[in-house]
């Protein structure tokens, strides 16, 4: 397995408004965050129609925000993001680690990483709560004193293995109760049961946004547009520091995986939402294709 790739990453969105819509307010996720293991060598965003008003910047959680309006009347609005990203291995030995109950509480300072920003992520949600049921599920993947890292991945593949994926069983507000009781959701609602796992045991869990590439099987052309952004979760470790763990594939995060942001939950890292003027119904339609360079 190669130290390091690089991907190009277009993703394009598409709605089509059944009446003509006469303006245009949105918030785009789409930029790629710069870590300590990934760089981003190149991002350009086209917006049609054209904006008459466009700012980048950063929001609460430090990932990249584009803010633009557009009041030309139109009935399609497409906004297309191209990518150059660098994925180094990150992966940490999951089977060492300090015991799971010393995550509980340790005291620190605010900043990057720091104890204070970790503290944030162990509060619930609105999307992803605390849960008697949520404790109940991940008990037992946190015997007393197992290695952090060990008990979070044993609850990754848990989830893969016990929750089947079913695009048509919820809905983008469909709540982390409702996904363990019919054990079926999408990826969205895998990384929220994790972090309600997670946080509901006291420990500190972020939801993660961004893209994951699809491997083709041998003989297969690949397809334009079939890769789709995926959802995964980040868990604190005392002395490890953030480990990725996604539980809709049973593994943990590393090469194949390209970050857009973090943040609480999904609603706080929504790729692109916002709100028009003219009263109509729209059908939405994504396409993102992943491909290393």
């Amino acid at each position: 397995m190669p130290d390091a790739v690089t991907y190009r990453v277009v993703h394009e969105t598409r709605y089509t408004y059944a009446n003509t819509v006469t303006s245009a307010r949105q918030l785009a996720h789409l930029r790629p965050r710069t870590t300590q293991w990934q760089t981003v060598h190149a991002h350009h965003v086209e917006v049609d129609p054209a904006p008459s008003e466009q700012s980048e910047g950063r929001d609460y959680f430090g990932n990249g925000v584009m803010r633009f309006a557009v009041d030309t009347p139109h009935d399609e609005l497409t906004v297309r993001a191209e990518s150059i990203v660098e994925v180094k291995s990150h992966v940490p030995d999951t089977d060492a680690g300090p015991g799971w109950e010393s995550a509980l509480a340790a005291p620190g300072v605010w900043g990057t990483d720091s104890e204070l920003d970790v503290v944030q992520f162990r509060l619930a949600s609105p999307m992803v709560p605390v849960l008697p049921e949520s404790i109940e599920y991940a008990r037992e993947s946190f015997p007393a004193g197992r290695a952090l890292p060990a008990a979070m991945l044993d609850l990754t593949r848990r989830i893969h293995a016990e929750f089947v994926y079913d695009p048509k069983a919820t809905t983008v507000t469909t709540q982390v109760r409702e996904v363990l009781a019919h054990r079926r959701g999408v990826c969205q609602d895998f990384a929220h049961l994790m972090i309600s796992c997670l946080r509901s045991l006291g420990l500190a869990a972020r939801y993660v946004s961004g893209y994951i590439l699809n491997r083709v099987p041998p003989n297969k052309q690949r397809l334009a547009g079939a890769d789709a952004s995926h959802a995964w979760v980040e868990a604190h470790c005392p002395e490890v520091g953030w480990i990725a763990f996604d539980p809709t594939n049973g593994k943990v995060a590393d090469l194949e995986f390209i970050t857009l942001g973090w943040g609480r939950e999904f609603s706080d890292v929504t790729p692109l939402h916002g709100v028009v003027l003219g009263g109509a119904t729209q059908k939405l339609a994504v396409a993102v294709d992943v491909q290393p360079l």
